[in-house]
């Protein structure tokens, strides 16, 4: 009888499948990579679109947007600056928090009392946010706010008074991916009401800011702007209250010179995060920190190529990290007049 012998694979050939399937994957992970980052800024966007809604319901309801911040303790000088006793550290997302969808942690704030600890200047705290039950409120980190593409820590950590809610460490503030497009003031504010028609932005200091003050249209004017939860200097702003850094963002913030040569961590492969200038650092920018931001209340985010926005008619655009530093000036203002092409 004739022997059958079965053949198997020779070593080569296994080698050469091996091969051929590490250079598929090799192909696939970075369309699985792109696929996941498609979703990730298709939920961001819809955080945005949510938030943009929320206060447009908040407009109807009562007439005018919220203001982005209110009797703030950083205050020592300026037309905003509170009055003796009545710091309370206020912003104007725990307002908006029946409108998209969280009555039940709205109703455990009261608006009458501080929602911060912060007095630089020693003016005097309105209330007391750990008693009230505000520190608490302001403390949750909630999915509206924080952009699935940023890993950045979501809470306040320091122990800096200039930060935290109060002395107590167990309330650390919650972040913001997303914030109101707002003037930035530190320890000199000036009220909104104050400022010219033709540099005002929709939020600030006591704003109170109405559809038909939006002259430049709502389609040409941005609402919110998105920032990374990390920065270099400083800290992003908290949704709940006001501190040193707590005013909003501003798309409008101008490159410096000096070290940075325009921004930090400019690289699709390490995220984006433009429009900033650190040039005051002392090394100026030593080092880049993968989805961090210069300094905070500037505009970033970890999505290839720029940041998302809402606008005043409620949509969301992506403005790409080459927008020239005019353009963005005239997206921001709500009534300067001037015409804003393709963007």
């Amino acid at each position: 009888m004739r022997r059958r012998f079965r053949r198997g694979f020779t070593l080569v050939e296994l080698l050469v499948v091996i091969a051929i399937i590490g250079v598929l994957v090799g192909l696939l992970l970075p369309a699985v990579q792109a696929a996941r980052e498609a979703a990730r800024r298709m939920q961001c966007s819809n955080n945005l679109k949510q938030l943009g809604l929320a206060l447009h319901n908040y407009h109807d309801t009562y007439k005018s947007f919220p203001f982005s911040t209110s009797l703030k303790g950083s205050c020592e000088s300026g037309s905003a600056k509170p009055a003796a006793g009545t710091i309370r550290n206020a912003r104007g997302w725990p307002g908006v928090l029946p409108f998209f969808e969280q009555s039940a942690l709205a109703d455990q704030y009261s608006s009458v009392q501080a929602a911060g600890h912060y007095d630089r200047a020693g003016i005097g705290i309105n209330g007391d946010a750990v008693a009230s039950g505000n520190a608490a409120v302001v403390s949750q980190a909630l999915p509206t706010f924080l952009c699935p593409s940023d890993s950045g820590n979501p809470k306040i950590t320091t122990t800096s008074s200039a930060y935290q809610i109060s002395s107590d460490p167990s309330f650390q503030g919650a972040k913001t991916s997303y914030d109101f497009q707002a003037h930035l003031e530190t320890s000199t504010c000036y009220l909104w009401s104050t400022r010219s028609q033709s540099t005002r932005y929709m939020f600030g200091t006591e704003s109170n800011c109405k559809l038909r003050d939006v002259t430049d249209g709502t389609s040409n004017t941005v609402m919110l702007c998105e920032t990374t939860l990390d920065v270099k200097d400083g800290y992003t702003a908290p949704w709940g209250y006001t501190n040193w850094t707590g005013a909003g963002v501003d798309i409008s913030w101008r490159v410096g010179t000096g070290g940075c040569g325009g921004a930090i961590g400019n690289n699709p492969d390490q995220g984006i995060n433009f429009w900033v200038c650190c040039s005051w650092r002392s090394p100026a920018c030593a080092s880049d920190t993968r989805g961090s931001v210069a300094h905070w209340a500037r505009p970033g985010s970890l999505h290839p190529g720029g940041v998302q926005v809402a606008r005043a008619d409620g949509s969301v655009r992506f403005i790409g990290e080459n927008v020239d530093y005019l353009t963005r000036v005239r997206l921001a203002r709500i009534g300067d007049g001037e015409v804003i092409g393709d963007f």
